[in-house]
């Protein structure tokens, strides 16, 4: 359904990416970037001001992702009387078209379980081939009863929609966030990225009545030493990170693992993202010799 039809009472349960971190990151920096224009004052030093210019530029540029958390289109979930209602689009996608559908209604009867999954992956540093970062999220995982089919629909057609154009004073640009906070894990199984309050343990807390919630589990994936991997798994994992909003971190890999350019490896992940099967490997020109 479309955000816009989705009926809200008093009662529900609304799960919402938290203001009170952007406000405090707000205030944050711009209580550094004051201690850093009076410092600068202070021993006339022109570093001061260069921190304290650094930090507005940071500002501006996250001005969409701070106010976007305090749209009303901020929710991930809601808890009804009847139902949960998931919106797959990312609240930073706020300026996509509203006609299209981005949310899914679950009836509780048609959830079998739950349970919150906590992994934890180990991706390699950008640039840098000998060093890597380990990056953690929490997921709630909904095994469903009913056919998922639409859904899987709407959220391939979420995936394939192109961002709108927006003017400004240097002409039009478009901005699409990778950030996709509910996918499909299977036919019967919904994956939703847990980055709002209250937390996962909250929110199965409430689930508790209408459906069996399984004990959390922990899982490690490790996307760092790919190449002892076949190919198929090597572009399953390739899919994984890319579905999972790190699509810089796919095309790095797929640089390391295959010695494609910038742009063939990004083209490589589009395709294999896309479900287009296996795509032709693109075409890397020869090195020159001199």
């Amino acid at each position: 359904m479309r955000l816009a039809e989705v009926p809200t009472t008093e009662r529900d349960r609304v799960f919402r990416y938290s203001r009170a971190r952007a406000l405090a990151l707000v205030c944050a920096l711009i209580v550094i970037g004051s201690g850093a224009v009076r410092l600068g004052l202070q021993r006339r030093a022109w570093l001061p001001f260069y921190v304290a210019g650094m930090l507005i530029l940071v500002l501006v540029v996250a001005q969409r992702l701070i106010l976007a958390r305090f749209r009303t289109t901020n929710w991930l979930a809601r808890a009804g009387d009847t139902g949960l209602f998931i919106q797959f689009r990312s609240y930073l996608n706020y300026g996509f078209p509203a006609e299209a559908p981005t949310v899914v209604f679950i009836p509780y009867e048609e959830i079998r379980r739950a349970r919150r999954v906590r992994k934890r992956r180990r991706v390699p540093a950008m640039g840098d081939r000998d060093e890597s970062s380990e990056q953690v999220r929490t997921v709630v995982e909904l095994e469903l009863a009913g056919d998922t089919a639409p859904l899987a629909q709407a959220l391939a057609a979420e995936l394939a929609t192109p961002a709108p154009k927006e003017a400004r004073w240097y002409g039009s640009t478009s901005t699409r966030y990778k950030h996709h906070p509910v996918r499909l894990k299977s036919p019967a199984c919904l994956e939703v990225e847990w980055g709002v309050v209250p937390n996962a343990r909250a929110f199965l807390d409430g689930l508790r009545r209408y459906t069996e919630i399984e004990p959390p589990v922990e899982t490690s994936q490790d996307y760092v030493h790919l190449q002892t991997k076949s190919r198929d798994e090597q572009e399953k994992r390739l899919v994984e990170l890319a579905e999972a909003g790190q699509v810089m971190a796919a095309i790095t890999i797929a640089r390391q693992l295959y010695g494609y350019d910038l742009k063939a490896a990004r083209d490589f992940v589009e395709d294999l993202r896309g479900g287009k099967g296996r795509p032709v490997d693109p075409v890397i020109p020869p090195a020159s010799s001199n």
